[in-house]
């Protein structure tokens, strides 16, 4: 494109791409933004606008959210004030965003509706004098001051109505809807959420794998490496997000939505192996060894997933768990999804290149088997103690186990699978439940045999 200004968009499309729908020709206009965005280096406010608007709509659809909130209410006594409470919390975050993003349309890149109002007024002359304010409305000086002025004023009454004493779900039915509407009418807005692969946003650095993926002869398997790698690196930089918001953040219900959109990030990747991925694998590794590992790879992931969605989040809304430190508990959350992510990005790396190494990827890496030694050797020490308890070789007292293992808790036991760990918490609960009475010994006998077992699997797995 010329730099120069040009007066009639349609001039310049019929010149320079001919037979280009609509759409198309709006596709051009949105990655020219993109390409501004770039030029004015604000990619990582793109990628947090994004990121925020993603994680809002998972938030306002999650029918597994709606289950965990109102776990404990009736569908008539349904009070949505978690919810007006979060959005608010999270339209700030948007409307920031939306302002720094926010610069005067260059005049090259018209919005889509003034292309649409240009054909108009040349296909009937006389709309001009009948509608002589029609330019002026669909020429806003700005992409997003119209919207901000708009979710500024939603957050403003969706504040006003948390002072009351509930809020009830007709309410929260509306201010969806208000919101979906205003933000379905902008089309940058629409462009970057229906945008599943923005290349300036979703470049991976990582030299290696960009090596794995150009390596590749075999069209199909090479797209599809590609995008299960795009989609592995996203999750990689929504742990690093959700971490540092949930570090600065003085309301942690703000990370509820990013924690839902992780979710489904997780559920991407299966849902892509499952259709796609699974078979175009079988082409380059046939034996029947390799197949087995390809499934151990994801079938370890989804281990990892069950740990958080199926056990740890759902504590955050236990009422029953007072004691809950739930700041400590979204941080675990992030350690659990951190650790499975990477491991998945290195096996995977490693089915194509053997030699490639988690350190090489990331910074700061520790493998699965480092973290395992670590693990073992820690659990011998809590295994002997709790020996060294029911043998009466020493003077311990319940207090001096509870200390060992609710320091295993804290520091190592996310290092263990699905199995083992919510077996090993089972055990401590039941132990928690009977401390100071007859059966605790039982309880901890049963826990010291299933230590045994988790130690002897370690050593059989080397």
């Amino acid at each position: 494109m010329e730099n120069k200004e040009i007066k009639n968009i349609s001039d310049f499309f019929s010149k320079e791409h001919p037979g280009l729908s609509p759409e198309q020709k709006w596709d051009l206009v949105f990655e020219g933004w993109i390409n501004k965005i770039d030029e004015k280096k604000l990619m990582p406010n793109l990628f947090e606008l994004k990121t925020w608007l993603e994680a809002l709509e998972e938030f306002f659809s999650s029918s597994y959210l709606e289950e965990l909130v109102f776990k404990y209410q009736t569908t008539n006594s349904r009070d949505y004030d978690f919810y007006f409470t979060a959005f608010s919390l999270m339209v700030n975050k948007i409307i920031g965003h939306l302002k720094d993003l926010d610069f005067e349309k260059d005049k090259q890149l018209l919005n889509f509706e003034e292309f649409i109002v240009e054909k108009i007024l040349e296909d009937f002359a006389t709309s001009a004098k009948a509608f002589p304010y029609l330019k002026d409305i669909y020429s806003p000086s700005s992409w997003f001051h119209s919207l901000r002025l708009f979710l500024q004023s939603l957050k403003t009454l969706a504040f006003e109505l948390t002072k009351h004493h509930s809020i009830s779900q007709k309410a929260f039915f509306s201010l969806r809807k208000l919101y979906r509407k205003e933000l379905m009418s902008n089309s940058i807005i629409v462009s970057l959420l229906k945008g599943n692969f923005i290349p300036k946003m979703d470049k991976i650095y990582q030299q290696d794998i960009c090596d794995i993926i150009a390596e590749r002869e075999e069209k199909k398997l090479k797209r599809e490496i590609g995008i299960f790698f795009i989609f592995a690196f996203r999750i990689v930089k929504l742990n690093n997000f959700i971490e540092l918001n949930l570090n600065i953040s003085r309301n942690i219900n703000l990370i509820i939505p990013l924690i839902l959109l992780l979710k489904k990030k997780i559920q991407n990747i299966f849902s892509f192996y499952d259709s796609l991925l699974q078979q175009s694998l079988k082409e380059p590794f046939k034996s029947e060894k390799d197949l087995k590992k390809i499934d151990r790879i994801f079938n370890d992931l989804r281990l990892e997933y069950q740990k958080i969605y199926d056990s740890e989040f759902p504590y955050y809304f236990d009422t029953e768990s007072e004691k809950t430190n739930r700041r400590e508990l979204l941080k675990n959350i992030i350690i659990i999804s951190d650790i499975a992510i990477q491991d998945l990005i290195e096996s995977v790396a490693k089915l194509f290149k053997p030699e490639i190494s988690g350190n090489t990827i990331f910074e700061n890496y520790k493998s699965r088997a480092e973290k395992a030694s670590e693990v073992k050797k820690k659990l011998v020490n809590l295994h002997s103690k709790i020996n060294n308890y029911l043998t009466d070789k020493e003077k311990i007292t319940p207090s001096d186990i509870f200390f060992d293992i609710n320091q295993f808790i804290e520091t190592d036991l996310n290092y263990l699978l699905f199995k083992d760990w919510n077996e090993f918490l089972n055990y401590y609960n039941k132990l928690v439940r009977t401390d100071l009475s007859p059966e605790f010994k039982t309880n901890l006998r049963s826990f010291h045999s299933f230590i045994t077992k988790v130690l002897k699997e370690m050593v059989n797995n080397k």
